[in-house]
């Protein structure tokens, strides 16, 4: 019985992982505020700037130089992930955050070096607007 309580708990760990997104640096290396996720991307010689929000979404805006790969379409984004440079750092992101963290962990778990926009899309319109 205990056994089967400690299944249990995993099981729900990771469908509340998975599902609802964490908090923290559980799925990637690094999340940054938009200014410091500006200054990261801005100064790194191997960045990649990574949309994973749908099409429609991208349509509507998004950070300049962004390529989409929406991880909401999961055969899409695993044939996507094959195309990408494991030599660059991904710095990706979404509208609010919570499907970043979802793409964040797939892709570190291919060994690829992830950077997260923390609040997202929104977060960066913010940001750009109060300047």
């Amino acid at each position: 019985m205990k056994r089967f309580i400690s299944k249990i708990a995993i099981l729900l760990g990771c469908i509340s992982y998975v599902g609802c997104g964490v908090s923290g640096n559980e799925t990637t290396d690094k999340i940054l505020s938009p200014a410091e996720y500006m200054n990261a991307l801005q100064n790194d010689e191997k960045a990649f700037l990574l949309d994973v929000r749908r099409a429609e979404e991208y349509a509507d805006g998004h950070l300049p130089g962004a390529t989409l790969l929406d991880v909401t379409d999961s055969t899409s984004f695993a044939k996507g992930m094959e195309t990408l440079d494991k030599e660059k750092t991904m710095y990706i992101y979404c509208r609010s955050g919570r499907r970043s963290r979802t793409a964040a962990h797939l892709l570190t778990e291919k060994g690829f070096n992830v950077v997260d926009l923390k609040g997202g899309y929104n977060a960066w319109k913010e940001f750009i607007n109060n300047k």
